[in-house]
């Protein structure tokens, strides 16, 4: 029995007719007609009444309807994995990121993930910037992704700079620093900041604020809604917030240092280095931050 007689029957099925499936299936009749032929025979047992152009499902065949359904999906399950497993890719697949690129970017390249690489599953951890390296180091992730900083520690993994990102200092617009002509260092000491926390030695600690009046928050996507909300000012990576800046719901602060730099950056563990998903993940968002940069 082989798995095209079996995608014949079901798409006569589906189709109500030969004529309707061979469209379908783009197969002349005749070959439709004899492909469901040789199953009937392989099988012994008849699956269609035929009444001129009319067929319709006997009772065995009615009953191995479901059957059918569920051999073909298995038979295409196993296709898709000898096909992963001749591009190497990995089965399964620990990733750690932090938010600096917006959620809909990462919604829209894990679905064309899961469709260029089926049969590999994906367990996915959202961290600060400052953890991503000890989740790899410690093997607890095959591989993180973000603006994480400059990596001190030696380790197995190796470092995949993807693109340099604009990081920007923002304020709403009504609060006080959006409205300045000029803000000076003295002019943001004096006004609450918003900025990233992580676990240190076990304990949650913020990540260099620069005034001792701050908020901070493990995300970066918590940090952009407080200051959205006039509660502080925070410097943010511009894939982040490019949306809230054309919508005028955030401002650049006018101060020397608004702008700067840092570098998102791939951290694959030995053992993940040079898999296919690794390399398409580095690919695809390098793609994505270049227009950016």
């Amino acid at each position: 029995m082989r798995l095209p007689q079996v995608e014949a029957f079901l798409a006569i099925v589906e189709e109500g007719g030969i004529a309707a499936a061979s469209r379908r299936l783009r197969m002349s009749r005749t070959t439709l007609s004899t492909a469901l032929a040789a199953l009937e025979d392989e099988l012994g047992v008849v699956l269609f009444e035929r009444s001129g152009n009319q067929l319709t499902l006997t009772p065995i065949g009615t009953a191995l309807v479901t059957d059918s359904r569920r051999l073909v999906q298995i038979g295409h399950q196993i296709h898709a994995r000898c096909q992963q497993h001749l591009k190497g890719a990995e089965s399964a697949l620990r990733i750690a990121r932090d938010d600096s690129l917006p959620e809909a970017q990462w919604r829209s390249l894990l679905k064309r993930l899961k469709a260029e690489f089926p049969q590999t599953s994906l367990s996915i951890y959202l961290a600060p910037p400052r953890e991503l390296e000890e989740l790899v180091s410690e093997q607890i992730v095959d591989v993180a992704y973000g603006l994480m900083p400059e990596i001190l520690s030696e380790g197995y993994h190796t470092l995949r700079d993807l693109a340099d990102v604009r990081m920007m200092t923002v304020a709403a617009p009504d609060h006080p620093l959006a409205q300045l002509e000029r803000v000076t260092q003295d002019d943001l000491v004096l006004h609450q900041e918003i900025t990233l926390a992580y676990i240190k030695d076990g304990s949650l600690v913020a990540e260099s604020p620069e005034t001792a009046n701050y908020l901070a928050f493990t995300q970066y996507e918590l940090i952009r809604d407080a200051v959205i909300e006039g509660i502080g000012w925070a410097d943010l990576p511009f894939p982040m917030i490019a949306e809230a800046l054309r919508a005028n719901k955030l401002k650049v602060i006018r101060h020397h240092n608004a702008q700067w730099w840092k570098v998102f950056t791939a951290l694959e563990s030995e053992q993940a280095q040079g898999g296919a998903v690794v390399t398409w993940l580095a690919r695809e968002l390098k793609a994505f931050l270049a227009p950016l940069t």
